[in-house]
């Protein structure tokens, strides 16, 4: 009757710890896709705003490469990368309602486990690494 009633526990430790390992596999996958949900909708909001800061220091100095100069710093600041800026900024005697500015920005999310799929074949991988690199372009005038 003792052997038995051990033979129970150690079926009780091993479903324990199995839920467990469940349980953080799961939860580490979770916490993987809200980064990178986050940076997929942030990138967006900083590429938003960094036009939109360009815009208002070219407003202030007339200079364009300080207006692209301060969209580059907003997002170093927001975790985010400045990968293209085009714009339209000039002086003119129309006034700084001309000038457009168009910020192409990318963010990358800091994952536990989703970086390491970007290796995967059969195309897995490239659309990871499209998910792990959200970029956004976004135009203000």
């Amino acid at each position: 009757m003792g052997i038995s009633r051990w033979r129970r526990q150690d079926g009780f430790v091993r479903g324990v710890v199995f839920y467990a390992a469940v349980l953080v596999i799961v939860g580490v996958l979770v916490l993987d896709a809200v980064s990178v949900v986050h940076a997929s909708m942030g990138v967006r909001q900083d590429a938003s705003d960094a036009a939109d800061q360009a815009l208002s220091t070219f407003v202030q100095t007339e200079s364009p490469d300080m207006a692209m100069q301060s969209a580059s710093t907003f997002l170093k600041i927001h975790s985010s990368i400045l990968l293209k800026a085009n714009s339209t900024l000039q002086r003119s005697t129309e006034g700084p309602a001309q000038a457009t500015v168009t910020i192409t920005a990318a963010k990358t999310p800091h994952t536990y486990v989703f970086h390491y799929f970007q290796k995967l074949p059969w195309g897995i991988g490239p659309w990871f690494h499209h998910l792990l690199n959200p970029r956004s372009t976004q135009t203000n005038s």
